[in-house]
């Protein structure tokens, strides 16, 4: 196994900017992790300001009930069997196997 460290996945991970906080100048060190760290409340205050803005979302829900005595129906239609043939069905059930 390993040894992880935060230097080895500085150097292995594919985030952007990570790798530069394992520099050798202190100073590039600290832009960087100063960077990062402003990144990652950028990204939090956005998360932050998208759900607050869908939790402020208003909705209005109606449900209307009615109690009519004779329900209009739709019309019913009813089909013949005659337009599917057996021997057409039992081809084309065959067919499909092969």
């Amino acid at each position: 196994m390993s040894d992880f460290t935060f230097k080895n996945f500085c150097s292995s991970t594919t985030a952007h900017g990570f790798s530069y906080l394992d520099a050798s100048s202190k100073h590039v060190r600290i832009s960087w992790f100063v960077v990062l760290i402003l990144a990652f409340m950028a990204g939090a205050l956005h998360l932050y300001t998208i759900i607050n803005e869908y939790l402020k979302y208003n909705y209005h829900e109606t449900i209307i009930t009615s109690t009519d005595v004779y329900p209009e129906f739709p019309d019913v239609t009813i089909c013949d069997n005659s337009g599917l043939a057996e021997a057409s069905l039992a081809k084309y059930v065959s067919d499909q196997l092969q």
